[in-house]
């Protein structure tokens, strides 16, 4: 893929950020990896051999943006500021009211004084400037990381105004023909209803098993106690995958075990801790985006799922009898978490049988394989990226 948008999508918390820096660092070390080839073989050195190819940074919206860079907090504040300094350094040069002596006394771009180039340029000129720094910021990198914010489901609006942000930069890309390859992560939650998702490929961030959340609490912790191995595994089920909620639910257990000290943790003492309430509430997103006027089956829709990773398929009417609910209701339940791929059912003679499924994703219609671990994803991933030759061009304007 030589020029595209990447949509690394994935529940809240379920280790976007973690998957993008894993993708940085593979693409940092094959980057430097090349270098070194290079600097070996006494190859010609190319003008832009010394940029980063790869470049990782959180999204801010305009106005955050740019006070970030020039504070020096944003990942990108170096590159920026030397682009910015040069570009402002050209205009004050080709400025005919500006006069000669004026322009000897600034010496150059390094010892250019800011608010003097504002005055003597404009508030406008100096606003257009800055996203021509910035964009040349950017496309000296051959990939772009976009890390965006946890959005809540009042938050359209901001998502909105955000993408579009990010749709400038593509047109920017698209119109002078640069070879840039954009990743963002977003949550999928809130992937939808915006044309600009239409334009990206799609890359989903598969949950983690509960199995793989024990076994990375074991390894960190190189035993389970206080917990017990059934308690520890209800705790990742809860979690639906989502590492951070793992972490949540573990802190809460500890505190409410302190209380009681009377042995080890087992699953009782933690549904006294994670209540589904609780639950529904951490899931409030996906549970309001299935159910929007059925807010009565959304702590439903927590318990069956987490009835069946306990204790694997089971008929419907088993379900009925086991959740107090009525035929239709269940019936109803059943069919919204079937359409979202939360559950599958299948006959067995009268009766339906309800299991949990391993939703497998797609890329672009090719099956991703399994994710082990954050590494293994980036490899997936990286395999979008090519080689590419770039010659950017003077931007000339690059109003918004």
């Amino acid at each position: 893929m030589h020029r595209g948008v990447i949509a690394l999508v994935g529940r809240q918390g379920v280790g976007k950020s973690a998957a993008l820096q894993a993708i940085y660092v593979s693409l940092v070390m094959r980057q430097e990896e090349n270098r070194r080839r290079i600097l070996e073989s006494k190859t010609k050195i190319q003008e832009n051999f010394l940029w980063d190819h790869v470049v990782l940074f959180k999204w801010r919206g305009e106005r955050e943006l740019f006070k970030s860079l020039f504070d020096e907090t944003h990942e990108l504040s170096r590159i920026f500021n030397l682009e910015y300094r040069d570009i402002v350094w050209q205009r004050i040069r080709d400025d005919e009211r500006i006069t000669d002596s004026e322009k000897y006394e600034q010496h150059g771009p390094g010892s250019l004084d800011l608010k003097w180039a504002q005055a003597k340029l404009g508030s406008f000129a100096i606003d257009t400037l800055r996203r021509e720094a910035w964009l040349q910021t950017l496309v000296h990198s051959k990939v772009v990381l976009i890390d965006m914010p946890d959005y809540s489901k009042t938050d359209r609006r901001l998502l909105a105004k955000d993408l579009e942000g990010i749709y400038w930069l593509w047109n920017m890309v698209t119109h002078y023909n640069i070879e840039v390859n954009i990743v963002i992560a977003i949550q999928n939650e809130m992937f939808r209803d915006h044309f600009f998702f239409d334009k990206m490929e799609k890359a989903e961030l598969e949950p983690l098993k509960p199995e793989q959340m024990v076994e990375a609490y074991r390894k960190r912790f190189k035993a389970i106690k206080p917990f017990t191995e059934d308690a520890l595994l209800t705790l990742a089920r809860m979690s639906r995958g989502i590492f951070r909620r793992f972490l949540r639910y573990i802190t809460l257990t500890l505190q409410h075990w302190e209380t009681k000290r009377s042995g080890p943790i087992d699953t009782t003492i933690v549904k006294e801790a994670v209540t589904v309430e609780r639950l529904a509430e951490d899931m409030e997103l996906e549970l309001a985006e299935l159910f929007p006027k059925q807010s009565d089956l959304r702590l439903q829709a927590v318990r069956l799922p987490m009835r069946l990773e306990e204790s694997g398929p089971r008929k419907q009417t088993e379900l009925v009898e086991e959740l107090g609910m009525e035929d239709c209701a269940m019936s109803r339940l059943l069919a919204r978490l079937e359409l979202h791929r939360y559950i599958a059912r299948r006959r067995e003679g009268t009766d339906k049988l309800v299991s949990r499924v391993l939703i497998v994703r797609t890329i672009s219609g090719a099956i991703l394989q399994e994710r082990k671990h954050t590494h293994s994803y980036s490899s997936n991933l990286s395999g979008f990226f090519g080689k590419h030759g770039r010659a950017f061009p003077v931007v000339p304007s690059c109003e918004a």
